[in-house]
């Protein structure tokens, strides 16, 4: 199981290095699995990355329901996102508060997404690392699980388009991950992953080379999906009405199963 540093640990860590020297100390998984699998009320807190083709939860929360039609009408989620925000910039724990977002109960999960830049800088990676630790301290003592949701790379597309952009974001997610004992949704990796097996797949809207295309939206989901249910996302047959025909679905739904599996071997 993965284990949080020791608190006397990470005090020291912190005053010698800067983030980005913890990150890359730290990016090996420890674990990545969910405490409870199977979440029934999920909150999701981001930006634009989520809310982008009819919101990323709406995806997930399809998917679930088509995998548990049993359980479909206990499914419930929640998008909070702020338009090119950055996790300092979300109070979360006014959004726990029973009531306060329309859900009489606890949250059984609460995915934080980061900025896109969050990792391209010492002093990003460190705000980064001190946004979710606080926001974590108010999840936990709601008794909810806290997961992060590792945002994808620039694409060619950007101006700040950077080749090594991913292998910086994983170091920084995976080692805040490891820090509080949060699984990490790879959303980038998979990114990486389906270009590399279809380059001219476009998982990216090319106006911008930031945000996703439906096509990206459907990949992270599928990868979202993969990481907390114990239902293979593959063969799922949620295809966002028809917008994603089913050659590509089948084919990012078996990206995200296979890059959640690798992530989580590491």
């Amino acid at each position: 199981m993965k284990t949080s540093l020791a608190s006397i640990g990470i005090l020291a860590i912190t005053a010698l290095f800067p983030a980005s020297v913890m990150a890359e100390a730290e990016t090996e998984t420890q674990s990545n699995a969910l405490g409870s699998p199977n979440p029934q009320q999920i909150l999701y807190v981001g930006n634009s990355y989520q809310y982008y083709n009819n919101s990323l939860h709406n995806y997930v929360k399809r998917m679930a329901e088509a995998a548990y039609p049993d359980t479909a009408d206990q499914l419930k989620s929640k998008s909070v996102t702020i338009s090119g925000a950055y996790l300092s910039q979300h109070e979360v724990k006014n959004y726990l508060f029973p009531g306060a977002l329309g859900f009489p109960n606890p949250f059984d999960v609460v995915v934080l997404q980061g900025h896109s830049a969050a990792a391209l800088s010492d002093e990003k990676q460190q705000e980064f690392r001190d946004a979710v630790l606080r926001h974590h301290n108010a999840i936990e003592a709601t008794g909810a699980e806290t997961v992060l949701y590792m945002t994808p790379a620039y694409s060619e597309d950007h101006d700040s388009y950077d080749a090594g952009m991913t292998d910086k974001i994983e170091e920084l997610y995976t080692s805040v991950g490891n820090e509080i004992g949060a699984p990490v949704i790879p959303v980038g990796l998979a990114f990486q992953n389906a270009y590399e097996q279809r380059p001219e797949l476009a998982l990216h809207v090319d106006y911008d080379g930031s945000h996703p295309s439906p096509e990206g939206s459907y990949l992270a989901a599928a990868t979202v999906f993969a990481t907390l249910y114990d239902t293979s996302v593959v063969g799922n047959p949620y295809t966002y009405y028809g917008r994603i025909d089913e050659d590509t679905a089948a084919f990012l739904q078996q990206v995200a199963e296979d890059t959640v599996a690798e992530y989580n071997r590491r």
